[in-house]
């Protein structure tokens, strides 16, 4: 299909990114938020319900969802390829991934031991990449280039309200089945269910049917020779990493080592769950479209920078946080708020990165290649976040120094990802 009722040019005004009137973005946002109450829901309480209550060790839920993202690897790339497919589309792909997540919800209810929850991993690894490559591709498809940060950050807004929603809803049906976490993933599947009613039955197949056909294959090989692509990569598998350790790792850590977050001389799930919902999850709702345009007008190279800077400040908080005994509490809301700004600031200027990148044909494609950053972000931030939670509480502590000074290697590789982009407009100009 063509590009309907695509939106106006952006606007200097902060109510321009609620001014898309494109229908299919608003479902598309519904479907986001819907989806993220149930996958945010999961990827919050795993580590909670299987270390504190079922009693698999740290490292060992960590590495099971280390391997959920090696499983949405093939995930996204499959995903890519039956998105660009002509008998499969977006819509399809969406409704697979739904299916999925159903499954997963199934397979986590009745989950006691490691092989069942690494089974239910993978299967939730897949479901993801279906969801994202075909999302953020149909996202593109509607959307004009100069006002394609703001559908994303909408897309943001309603990602975060889906996981806050989640997150703390989830809380309460534990204390309500009192912390019977079986009741929490059934929940989850019948909210992944009606996710698959929605796909079926109000977002439209979006994929361009004018454009030129490329098999599967081709399209990968097109997006892994772009250097760019693979630099951005790069630079963006630090910071999935550090997002995947705020949303598993994080509140592992309040709940085992900062005992002040709570309410009680150990802090419940409840306590923790309350405070990342409100400080991050609600603190990046309300701030994604007001900092989508205030940086409508900066390089969005440079907006990704900025991100990072913020990351490793969040961290350094996060080190103060468990180091010194005195306002733990509020120092732990800083850095949850800290954090949320990062990620807000990033997720949308990042996926408009990657839609410059894209040829029309290829979104698909260069969806699930760039994807791939949050594939390796997700195994490497639960792994190594899960070995540092079985350690000793000054090697915990000091964990996130660690964490912190690597955000310098992600401003190296961001420079020189600039530097390519300059490089390559220079030579077109050159040419014209």
């Amino acid at each position: 299909m063509s590009l309907e009722n695509t939106p106006p040019t952006a606007s200097p005004s902060f109510l321009a990114a609620l001014q898309l009137d494109n229908r299919q973005i608003w479902i598309q946002a519904a479907g986001r938020s819907l989806c993220q109450v149930a996958s945010g829901l999961i990827y919050f309480y795993i580590p909670l319900v299987f270390v504190n209550q079922v009693g698999l060790s740290a490292t060992s839920v960590g590495l099971s969802m280390g391997l959920s993202s090696l499983a949405g690897i093939a995930g996204h790339l499959l995903g890519g390829a039956l998105a660009d497919s002509p008998r499969f589309g977006r819509k399809t792909t969406l409704s697979l991934s739904a299916g999925l997540g159903v499954l997963v919800s199934l397979v986590l209810a009745v989950t006691q031991t490691l092989p069942m929850l690494i089974a239910a991993s993978l299967l939730l690894g897949l479901s993801v990449g279906f969801y994202w490559t075909a999302a953020d591709a149909a996202v593109m498809d509607v959307t004009l280039p100069e006002s394609r940060h703001q559908a994303f950050a909408i897309m943001s807004v309603a990602e975060n309200v889906g996981v806050g929603m989640g997150v703390l809803g989830g809380g309460v049906l534990l204390t309500i089945a009192h912390q019977r976490h079986e009741l929490l993933f059934l929940g989850c599947g019948l909210i992944f269910l009606a996710f698959l009613v929605m796909v079926q039955t109000a977002i439209a197949e979006t994929r361009l049917t004018t454009t030129e056909p490329h098999t599967p294959t081709q399209g990968f090989l097109v997006a892994l020779q772009d250097k760019t692509l693979l630099t951005f990569i790069l630079a963006n598998v630090l910071f999935t990493t550090y997002v995947a350790l705020v949303t598993s790792t994080v509140p592992l850590y309040f709940t085992n080592f900062i005992p002040a977050i709570g309410s009680t001389p150990t802090a419940s799930l409840a306590d923790t769950a309350s405070l990342y919902t409100w400080c991050y999850i609600g603190v990046g709702a309300v701030a994604q479209l007001p900092i989508a345009q205030a940086f409508t007008a900066v390089s969005r190279i440079r907006v990704l920078m900025i991100a990072m800077l913020l990351s490793s400040l969040g961290f350094c908080l996060l080190w103060l946080t468990g180091t010194f005994a005195i306002y733990q509490y509020w120092s732990g809301v800083a850095v949850l708020c800290v954090m949320a700004i990062a990620s807000v600031t990033y997720k949308p200027f990042a996926a408009a990165i990657v839609s410059e990148l894209a040829p029309e044909s290829l979104r698909g494609a260069y969806v699930a290649v760039s994807s791939q950053c949050w594939a390796l972000g997700y195994f490497v931030g639960p792994l190594v976040g899960g070995w540092a939670m079985d350690q000793p509480a000054n090697v915990a502590h000091n964990f996130w120094l660690v964490v912190a000074a690597s955000t310098s290697v992600g401003l190296l590789v961001l420079r020189l990802f600039e530097t390519q982009r300059m490089s390559a407009a220079s030579e077109v100009r050159s040419e014209e």
